[in-house]
């Protein structure tokens, strides 16, 4: 490796170097390329999507490999905070993922591996100040990020204790920090996620707890997995970047880039799909997420938002349900779904016959894609009965996503109709049992 390069690997396997490129199309500054190795080419062949779905072995393009790499690192006023803390620019990504390429989402690890140091066991004190800057990233000692704009940190869990990886052991868990006034928002959000794990739409564990004058949503991640050997990374893209969809901008939504649609998302699935093998799993379990988003009012579904797991040899399966909460019964949110429903974008509009032909669009038959949604909302509808709801959410979050479900079983809209604010309400529906 030289100045101005960094390497790139997958599975212990050298896939490249990272090095700077002309401006691409997209007109940003600091544009890269990967210069892949004749390691990848020969274990995987020209053309694999291992990587990504867009980004494909021997395959060069500044504006995918900046799609690709640009999508790793915290959005908006977080990648200032980075760009700043590592005297960077938010446009320079070689500078950047020197920094923090050590530990990403999915399986990729970027730069020397000299970087990194023995892992630190965390006190509740040291947590705590961590929670206090947290903004999707941790610098220096091989570093790690997270995309996205909500606060966040990645540490990693072992026998019950936190520790801080240094880009030796990988992080296993995300915490998402609220001051204690805010709590409902992430309990709002651990619902919404052990609903999903109660229909079977997310493996993965999350619970709130209090650190410090803070409640943090703790989410386990799903791209780690728990060997007897230690920690092993699982590689994935989100949907925006197996698309090729620009990074550092808003075209994660619908109506900022027409490929950010669920019919792209949906085009990626069951690849492997042959006359031997016909179904089509993944691209139903699309349709069971988006019965979800709709009838919990997730309206912050968009493309970063779904992701595929890759295997060693790049096929690829949905990964599961992710960041999720009802965000339209908020006061003052938008009602606005990120990703349109059969050509609709109001929430509380969607129907049944909505999330239906949504699906025949994608190619399921609409017998299935009927059989699907009905499943799905019985099971969300029990599901509302059984998981337990913090205090916080209890009187307004169990009850408005099951009369939503119930709405969109009875061929209705989703709405719940009242003259009454739901959030003014003293219980939306009746109350959980005890």
């Amino acid at each position: 490796m030289t100045d101005g390069e960094l390497p790139v690997r997958l599975h212990g396997t050298h896939l490249g170097e990272l090095v700077g490129a002309e401006t691409g199309r997209s007109g940003r500054g600091g544009s890269v390329v990967l210069r892949w190795s004749r390691d990848a080419e020969e274990r995987w062949g020209l053309n694999s999507p291992v990587l990504s779905r867009s980004l494909r072995v021997g395959f060069s393009s500044p504006d995918l490999t900046d799609s690709f790499f640009g999508a790793l690192l915290p959005e908006g006023r977080h990648l200032e905070r980075l760009a700043a803390e590592t005297k960077s620019t938010t446009t320079d990504l070689l500078g950047l993922l020197t920094r923090i390429g050590a530990d990403l989402a999915g399986a990729l690890q970027i730069g020397d591996p000299r970087e990194a140091r023995e892992p630190q066991l965390l006190t509740t004190e040291q947590i705590d100040q961590l929670l206090a800057g947290a903004s999707g990233f941790l610098v220096g000692g091989g570093g790690s990020a997270l995309p996205g704009f909500q606060r966040k940190l990645t540490l990693t869990r072992a026998d019950g204790r936190w520790l801080r990886g240094n880009g030796t052991l990988p992080s296993t868990h995300i915490l998402k920090p609220v001051a204690m006034e805010d709590r409902a928002t992430v309990d709002s959000e651990h619902f919404t996620l052990t609903i999903a794990r109660e229909i079977g739409l997310s493996p993965f564990e999350t619970w709130v707890e209090q650190i410090g004058e803070r409640a943090v949503l703790v989410v386990e991640r799903y791209d780690r997995r728990r060997r007897d050997s230690g920690f092993e990374r699982l590689h994935q893209e989100d949907a925006g970047q197996a698309i090729g969809l620009p990074w550092g901008g808003n075209e994660k939504f619908e109506q900022n880039d027409a490929r950010a649609s669920l019919a792209s998302v949906a085009a990626l699935l069951d690849p492997q799909r042959t006359v031997f093998a016909p179904g089509r799993p993944d691209t139903e379990k699309l349709l069971r997420y988006t019965t979800l988003n709709v009838a919990s009012g997730n309206t912050d579904a968009h493309a970063k938002n779904f992701s595929l797991l890759h295997d060693h040899d790049g096929a690829t399966t949905l990964a599961p349900f992710y960041d999720a909460a009802p965000l339209a019964l908020a006061y003052g949110a938008t009602q606005s779904l990120s990703m349109r429903v059969n050509g609709r974008w109001s929430q509380p509009d969607i129907t049944r016959a909505d999330l239906v032909a949504e699906a025949v669009s994608w190619g399921l038959a609409e017998t299935r894609a009927a059989a699907v949604v009905d499943d799905t909302l019985a099971r969300i509808v029990e599901a509302t009965r059984v998981v337990p709801a913090h205090p916080s959410i209890s009187a307004h979050i169990p009850g408005y996503i099951r009369e939503q479900a119930k709405n969109l079983a009875a061929g209705k809209a989703a709405r719940i109709s009242s003259p009454i604010p739901l959030m003014a309400q003293k219980h939306i529906g009746t109350p959980q049992p005890r």
